[in-house]
């Protein structure tokens, strides 16, 4: 049976959420292993850098494959690989090889993540690929908030190997999935420069765009500043409010109702041509929160606080896919994608290694206090241009590159969207 229109969408979402939860998944178990094992808090970190400097140094590399290959082929190969690296992980202690092969699911992820933005719009038709994304990223949101759970249940009940496989899974299921999908994306056989020219086109898209030259290094600085959130909030939780275990849950489940909220009910029924000025509102709206949260230590505002976070947060990723959607042209996309994916990935981690000095020297309430303050500067200095200027409505193709063709059974060419939901 052959997935078509919105339950082609639904399913790429659901195989992605199961996917991203599984990515979670393996990270607890891996984290839960380290500890275990007596490993530093050093090798720890580590950990979680191997999945994400990928994403960042490997990423923009590696780009022109996703452009150069048919999307849903692409996919399948990379999630089925990385399924195979899992299992090794699964049943291996060594710890060198564990983070070799974290690393090498970070440059999977840094392929598979843009190739399905790549999709959206065969799937969904173009007027609706501000549903399609925010679609994708609700599912993922959900994924993200149910992994962590998740693995905790299943390394007590069975073990850390027994979590990992789990995760295994979901790459098969991924790949699955993207096999019965009645889509493809198939670029145009061509004259291609080099590889290293192909790589740079990824970056020079960006940076000669003038709203996307403003919109991406501003979100990144923005970005610097709540990604200290991460570390600071438990800090926050737990001495500024004074709040248990379970009160910090409900901070962290907050942030991730926000996310899903926005994906599904506001984010889609933003017109492109709004799209700046909501990356504008989302970063204030970040910001005002923060500080919010930080001068008023109660535990029922910091729940509102960080659902208007979690709002922010799903408003300003899913602007920027809107705006390279509609001011890159279509082959050169996934490399736009991945460029932006490793300058916004680079800034996360920034931010997250600032996190711990900063509760250090501050303490959990100033740190939000600057975080906020500080994202809402960021935005601020981008505003004029953000309000100033609107979106193409269609990006001219890059000299000497014809478009992608996108292939859909003929059945749906007629209605490339049946999904109303």
């Amino acid at each position: 049976m052959l997935f078509r229109g919105g339950s082609a969408l639904t399913a790429v979402a659901f195989a992605y959420a199961i996917s991203s939860m599984g990515d979670q998944v393996a990270l607890v178990a891996l984290t839960l292993r380290f500890y275990e094992q007596g490993a530093s808090g050093v090798l720890i970190s580590a950990l979680v850098m191997a999945g994400v400097l990928p994403v960042v140094v490997i990423g923009p590399l590696a780009a022109p494959l996703i452009d150069r290959v048919e999307s849903r082929r692409l996919i399948t190969v990379v999630t089925l690989v990385q399924a195979a690296f899992v299992m090794v992980i699964a049943f291996t202690d060594h710890i060198g090889v564990t983070l070799l092969l974290m690393a090498a699911l970070g440059a999977g992820l840094a392929i598979v993540s843009p190739t399905l933005l790549l999709l959206v719009p065969v799937v969904t038709g173009e007027d609706r690929v501000a549903h399609g994304y925010g679609r994708l990223e609700a599912f993922r949101s959900v994924g993200n908030a149910v992994g962590p759970a998740l693995a905790g249940l299943l390394v007590v009940a069975f073990g850390s190997s027994a979590a990992l496989l789990v995760d295994a899974v979901t790459f098969v299921l991924l790949a699955v999935v993207l096999t019965v999908v009645a889509v493809r994306r198939e670029p145009v056989s061509a004259v291609r420069p080099r590889w290293s020219h192909q790589v740079r086109e990824g970056v020079t898209v960006l940076s000669r765009n003038r709203l996307l030259a403003t919109a991406i290094p501003a979100l990144a600085a923005a970005v610097v500043f709540t990604a200290t959130m991460s570390v600071a909030r438990v800090f926050f939780a737990r001495e500024d409010i004074g709040t248990t275990n379970f009160g910090y849950g409900l901070v962290v489940a907050a942030h991730a109702v926000g996310m899903v909220t926005a994906s599904v009910f506001l984010a889609p029924r933003v017109p492109i041509a709004a799209q700046p000025r909501v990356l504008a509102g989302a970063g204030l709206l970040m910001g005002l929160a923060l500080v919010v949260i930080a001068t008023i230590p109660v535990l029922a505002v910091a729940l509102v606080g960080f659902v208007l976070t979690g709002v922010a947060n799903a408003l300003q990723g899913l602007a920027i896919r809107n705006l390279i959607h509609a001011e890159v042209p279509a082959e050169v996309r996934g490399r736009a994608f991945a460029s932006s994916s490793a300058v916004l990935n680079s800034a996360n981690l920034s931010g997250t290694a600032l996190g711990g000095p900063a509760v250090i020297l501050l303490g959990g309430a100033a740190s939000l206090l600057v975080a906020g303050i500080g994202t809402v500067m960021a935005t601020l200095a981008a505003t004029p241009i953000l309000l100033r200027r609107s979106p193409t409505t269609g990006a001219t193709p890059t000299t000497g590159l014809p478009s992608p063709r996108a292939s859909v059974p003929s059945e749906d060419r007629a209605k490339p969207t049946d999904d109303r939901r």
